[in-house]
C-alpha cells in the first residue's frame, strides 16, 4: 500500500470549496487526462482517463463514491477499477476547516495498485502519482478562483429575482412602481 498526504489553501470560502468539491459534475473535470465523466448520482460517478507510468501507457475505467463524513467539513472517497491488465484501489479522505481568508484542505490517500503497473519501481509510481495529484489540485484551485463568489452569485440571484418580477409584472400589463 502506497499512502500520499498532503495540504492546500484556497482563498475561498470552505462553504464554496465544500460544494464544489463534493459535485462531481464540478471536481470530475479537474481529473488530468479525462476522457469521459459519467455521474450516476450525487455520490457515484465513473471516469475514463489516460494513464502513462513508464512504459506502460493506457486507459482505466474508475468507479468513484463519495461518502460525506461530516457535511462541510469531512468525506471520503472510494475510487475502485483498473486497466491495461491493471487494478488500482484507493480510499481518499478530506478534511476542510476555515484559515484566515480561505480554506485549508488535508487530504490523505490509500492506494493498493496490482497488475503489471505495480511491477514498476515505486519512484515511477510515486513520481506519476505525485504529478497527477498536482495537477488535480491546480485544476480545482483554477476552477475554484475563477468561480464567482457566493456573494456575487447571492447579488445575481437577487438581481434576477428581481427582473423575474419586473417581467412578469409587466406581461400582466401592470405598472411596477418601485421606491427611489
Amino acid at each position: 500500500m502506497r499512502t500520499y498526504q498532503g495540504e492546500f489553501t484556497i482563498e475561498k470560502p470552505r462553504s464554496q470549496v465544500w460544494a464544489f468539491v463534493t459535485n462531481p459534475h464540478q471536481m470530475g473535470p479537474c481529473i488530468p487526462d479525462l476522457i469521459e465523466l459519467n455521474v450516476e448520482s450525487e455520490n457515484r460517478f465513473r471516469t475514463l482517463v489516460k494513464v502513462g507510468i513508464g512504459p506502460i501507457r493506457g486507459k482505466f475505467d474508475l468507479t468513484s463514491e463519495l461518502t460525506v463524513e461530516e457535511p462541510g467539513r469531512s468525506a471520503s472517497l472510494s475510487i475502485r477499477g483498473g486497466g491495461m491488465g491493471s487494478g488500482v484501489d484507493m480510499k481518499a479522505a478530506m478534511e476542510l476547516s476555515d484559515t484566515d481568508g480561505g480554506t485549508l484542505l488535508k487530504w490523505r490517500c490509500d492506494t493498493v495498485i496490482s497488475g503489471p503497473i505495480a511491477s514498476l519501481g515505486g519512484r515511477l509510481i510515486d513520481g506519476e502519482a505525485r504529478k497527477i495529484t498536482e495537477k488535480v489540485f491546480a485544476n480545482l484551485k483554477t476552477a475554484l478562483l475563477s468561480a464567482p463568489d457566493e456573494e456575487a452569485l447571492a447579488a445575481e440571484g437577487d438581481a434576477s429575482a428581481a427582473d423575474e418580477a419586473a417581467a412578469a409584472e409587466a406581461e400582466e400589463g401592470t405598472t411596477a412602481v418601485k421606491d427611489v
